[in-house]
């Protein structure tokens, strides 16, 4: 029970690594199933090697090559090496996204995650192919230039390279300058008495949203947060109970003046009354 709680506060806080992990899972799986179909249909439509037709008559046509080898005969007829080769690189790349996720957690970028997921689809789906038939089903090929006949796994290795490197030039070192700032509010946070820490909103805020990599931490903002509501309540309640306590004070005054006035005026009508009869009585 303890743990299925745990479970469900860990995803709560931690929605941006739950949504990436399921995009570089999700895109693997539908990347993966598409190249194998793709292979097996293309295979079943073109029996012997060499075998082709048009799908865009000068442009693109689909070709059977069974390539033992990597891109332009590289390796060829080595498919042991190609196969350690691609684990090494798949495991290395792997646990590069492991830390990183680790590390970042709701911090890490999407496109990661989506390299990831083209970079494994790729990799895995030539990696059934070496080791299921000892070479790669490639099909497509450029009619209009001297290029490799290749497949959607080689397209999705393409694809993923590119998003990769353009993580490392545009969102590696902004998410570290990221992780070292808020690790400075968070340090603040800690640093400070509990009044101030009720006081300062936006650096409890701040810390709960942004500082994840530090799971210690949101429990106990959660908790002064909480503290905060419930001082503000407290306060409002207060302000209202002086407010309604000022209303009754000026009513009773007011009935109070009115009371006097009414006495005075009775004094007067008696002190009147009393002339009255004075007066009569010396007639």
């Amino acid at each position: 029970m303890k743990s299925k709680q745990e479970l469900i506060i860990y995803l709560k806080n931690n929605k941006r690594v739950v949504l990436s992990l399921a995009l570089a899972i999700g895109l693997f799986a539908i990347l993966l199933i598409f190249d194998l179909l793709s292979k097996h249909f293309m295979f079943k439509s073109l029996v012997v090697a060499g075998d082709s037709k048009d799908f865009i008559p000068g442009f693109i046509n689909f070709v059977r090559v069974e390539n033992t080898g990597a891109a332009w005969g590289m390796l060829a007829g080595r498919p042991i090496i190609l196969i350690i080769l691609t684990i090494v690189i798949l495991i290395v790349y792997l646990w590069f996204y492991y830390v990183r996720l680790k590390k970042h957690k709701n911090n890490t970028s999407l496109l990661l995650s989506i390299s990831v997921g083209f970079i494994t689809g790729g990799c895995i789906g030539n990696l059934v192919d070496r080791i299921a038939l000892g070479y790669v089903r490639d099909f497509i090929n450029f009619q209009f230039m001297d290029f490799p006949v290749f497949n959607v796994a080689d397209i999705c290795l393409t694809i993923g390279v590119i998003l990769m490197i353009v993580y490392f030039i545009f969102f590696y070192n902004r998410e570290d300058k990221y992780l070292q700032l808020i690790t400075v509010h968070i340090e603040k946070f800690r640093d400070m008495s509990e009044i101030e820490k009720l006081e300062n909103k936006d650096i409890i805020r701040f810390s709960s949203e942004d500082g994840s990599e530090l799971e210690d931490i949101e429990s106990e903002n959660k908790d002064l947060s909480e503290k905060l509501e419930g001082k503000e309540r407290l306060e409002n309640k207060e302000q209202l109970e002086s407010k309604d306590a000022s209303e009754k004070t000026d009513s009773h005054t007011e009935n109070d003046n009115k009371d006097d006035n009414n006495s005075e005026s009775e004094q007067k009508d008696d002190i009147k009354s009393t002339k009255s009869k004075l007066k009569d009585g010396e007639q």
